[in-house]
């Protein structure tokens, strides 16, 4: 039986009729689920096999951490917390296939107070749109920008910073980011045990 004083209402009747949100603050939302969050795991996916099966070195380098893996467990054993604890190669092709490309290609920003930057003031209040490509591929930061390289992952931090933010930083860091990269591991896992 209903609940005859629920009313049903579209996402978008409810977002509009908070007052607890500013206008720039709806429209910051509606932006932000519409382009930023939007098949970004499908997406990721689709570019791990891309750069993967452009790069017989990488998939072979893959397939042996994978075997090792999977030699480890039973036959029918699932994947474990502990297994990808140990996909620290996986981890890398992830990380380097998010820097290559960009699943998430900018982030939506407002300026809390006046920032200087490079000459430049940008006053509190105006809105930004950092691109994260302009990070990812910049020679200064990343030899050789638009090559595969999983090796430069090694021994460093592979989490979110000024230099790498496939999911966006700080407070704001895309609480599934995780999550995304735990599937593309287990997705891959799959894809170089079971298909040749």
């Amino acid at each position: 039986m209903e609940d005859s004083s629920f009313k049903k209402a579209a996402f978008l009747d409810v977002l509009l009729a908070s007052s607890d949100l500013s206008h720039d603050d709806k429209v910051t939302f509606v932006l932000d689920s519409l382009l930023a969050g939007y098949e970004t795991t499908s997406v990721l996916l689709s570019m791990l096999v891309y750069f993967v099966g452009h790069s017989p070195k990488c998939l072979e380098q893959l397939k042996r951490e994978h075997e090792s893996i999977r030699s480890s467990k039973g036959t029918e054993e699932f994947l474990t917390a502990e297994d990808y604890k140990k996909m620290e190669y996986t981890q890398r092709v992830i990380n380097e296939t998010l820097r290559c490309g960009n699943v998430v290609k900018f982030v939506h920003r407002r300026a809390l107070k006046d920032v200087r930057y490079k000459g430049y003031v940008i006053p509190a209040g105006w809105k930004l749109l950092p691109v994260l490509s302009s990070v990812h591929l910049d020679p200064a930061l990343y030899p050789n920008p638009q090559e595969l390289d999983p090796g430069r992952w090694e021994g460093l931090n592979q989490t979110a910073g000024k230099k790498f933010a496939p999911f966006g930083g700080g407070l704001r860091l895309f609480p599934g980011s995780e999550l995304g990269k735990v599937e593309a591991a287990f997705f891959l896992h799959h894809l170089v045990h079971c298909y040749r």
